[in-house]
């Protein structure tokens, strides 16, 4: 079965089977859709919650406003329907807590603008491991839909 690693930015997608994994999730957020009836599966890596006028150039997945329907565009793409999409989100943690005292951390503005933009497009949130204070290395196994997520020094555990 094919490992496809998902880099800050990128999305990619596998349809019948593969596994997509991203390393490295701090204050950035994973997000994978799947539709189990058209074995289709998409993930990216969110870094950012809003996309900026000075940087237009950047991959869709870069932001999560870009990178949520950039997602979805491409499920439907390979076959999924809108209606049949589950999310699962990994990431979103506050790795300098010193740094955020008076505001959101940027992982939590992540987790808010993922989660709001799903609900917004009508994709339900079925499993999650997000905030916290440390990172995540996350695997997708597109067939199946089952979602691992490993802390540092800490077993898997799925979503």
């Amino acid at each position: 079965m094919a490992e496809v690693f998902v880099n800050m930015g990128q999305i990619s997608s596998a349809k019948q089977s593969g596994i997509l994994t991203t390393v490295g999730l701090g204050s950035c957020i994973g997000v994978t859709l799947h539709d189990d009836k058209a074995k289709v599966g998409v993930m990216g890596h969110i870094f950012l919650p809003r996309s900026r006028p000075n940087d237009p150039d950047a991959p869709p997945g870069k932001y999560a406003d870009t990178g949520i329907p950039a997602m979805i565009d491409e499920a439907l793409r390979l076959g999924a329907s809108k209606s049949r999409l589950q999310a699962k989100l990994a990431g979103g943690a506050n790795l300098f807590p010193n740094l955020n005292l008076h505001s959101a951390s940027i992982g939590q503005q992540n987790i808010e603008a993922v989660t709001a933009l799903l609900k917004q497009h009508g994709v339900p949130i079925v499993g999650q491991d997000v905030a916290g204070n440390h990172g995540r290395k996350m695997r997708f196994f597109v067939e199946t839909g089952v979602v691992t997520v490993t802390a540092i020094g800490k077993d898997p555990v799925q979503i």
